[in-house]
């Protein structure tokens, strides 16, 4: 848990930092940037090679790494810009993927379906209370100790859940499987659809918090803005707590489809209210479909993935979310600017529908598995 807080926290650590050190928003979004886009590059490699050889002996460099990186941003912030660039380009591609590291434990361990349900659950929560903790506690530090305090925070939760999940790692001797990896997961029938899905899922993270914050300022309320985009992963994260005590019969696949579906149809209500007053309500009910969409396609990833593969599996669901979240917030930004703050809500109902129709080509029948088999093997 303490260390996800850093993956919330640090793209709101680099814009609080730059933007007061060299006075520039542009700057601090090229970097939070580069750093998301570096880490969606790197980070299934890195999981691929954990799952070769073991996630202590990958975990240990990557997180001593990453530590020094996000030192050197601090010491460059005013005084090279290029520095600054590269190492918020390394500090992203080495933070470590806590969530695909965990998730693969939980499913190396677990062999009985609900089990494994209730564990993803208890995941999907992990992180939707790190994206409420950390954005507020970056800014929390910010406004109390100044602009490198959040970055150094996140160093210290980096170095104790890096080396404390290194430590307690029981993968570390995996160099006897390592001529079983082959080919890559994109061959894997279903896997493209399931990514493509997530990017798609990703453009509507990206884009909420611009949209609603934009909405907020237009009918002059900017103060609840913030109050606003909380919501979502407050609503998220009881949904993902109720998800996991229930014993589901359907399939992941199909739960995945329905749970995007019901955001789709209740982000698009906004766009037919378009009423301040019940925004709030609207926000909530789209954001209780976030876990239990997040949780079925981890859970549909495992069911298509071989074990052996699942740290670069998790880690390139993750990348498909964060591209999707750098494309969603650079285009609703545009859309916004051009258009306003409600004409948003179309680009996030659209992302949404889009998730839906692609994940729909994702369920499985029953003689998908002897394919699979044969696709990974190839």
């Amino acid at each position: 848990m303490i260390g996800r807080i850093p993956v919330a926290m640090n793209t709101v650590a680099l814009v609080f930092l730059i933007s007061t050190v060299r006075d520039s928003f542009l700057l601090a979004g090229l970097a939070s940037s580069i750093y998301t886009l570096c880490g969606a590059i790197v980070g299934p490699r890195i999981g691929r090679r954990a799952d070769r050889i073991g996630a202590r002996p990958v975990l240990l460099p990557i997180t001593l790494i990453n530590a020094s990186s996000i030192l050197a941003i601090v010491y460059f912030s005013s005084r090279s810009i290029p520095l600054l660039l590269i190492f918020s380009a390394l500090s992203g591609a080495t933070m470590p993927s806590f969530g695909s590291y965990t998730r693969t434990r939980w499913s190396r361990s677990l062999e009985e379906k609900q089990e494994l349900g209730v564990a993803l659950s208890l995941e999907s929560v992990a992180d939707e209370t790190a994206f409420v903790i950390g954005p507020a506690l970056a800014g929390f530090l910010f406004s109390i100790y100044g602009p490198n305090s959040p970055l150094l925070a996140g160093l210290f939760f980096t170095l104790t859940g890096g080396i404390g999940l290194a430590l307690t790692s029981f993968d570390h001797h995996r160099d006897e499987i390592h001529e079983e990896i082959h080919g890559g997961l994109l061959k894997i029938k279903y896997v493209k659809s399931l990514l493509a899905s997530l990017i798609a899922l990703g453009l509507l993270f990206g884009s909420n918090f611009v949209v609603i914050l934009a909405v907020a300022k237009a009918n002059g309320r900017a103060a609840d803005g913030g109050l606003w985009v909380g919501l979502y992963p407050i609503g998220s994260l009881i949904a993902g707590l109720l998800y996991g005590f229930i014993h589901w019969k359907s399939s992941s696949a199909f739960r995945y489809t329905v749970a995007l579906a019901f955001m789709t149809l209740s982000t698009s209500a906004i766009l037919f209210f378009q009423d301040i007053e019940t925004i709030a309500f609207f926000i909530i009910l789209s954001g209780i479909g976030i876990a239990p969409a997040l949780i079925a396609a981890n859970a549909h990833l495992k069911e298509l993935v071989p074990l052996r593969r699942l740290n670069e599996a998790f880690a390139l669901l993750g990348a498909s979310l964060q591209i999707g979240i750098t494309l969603g917030s650079a285009l609703s930004g545009a859309l916004v600017d051009r258009f306003g703050g409600w004409k948003g809500f179309y680009f996030m109902t659209g992302a949404t529908l889009l998730a839906t129709l692609l994940s729909a080509m994702g369920i499985r029948s029953p003689h998908d598995d002897d394919v699979n088999a044969i696709a990974v093997k190839e």
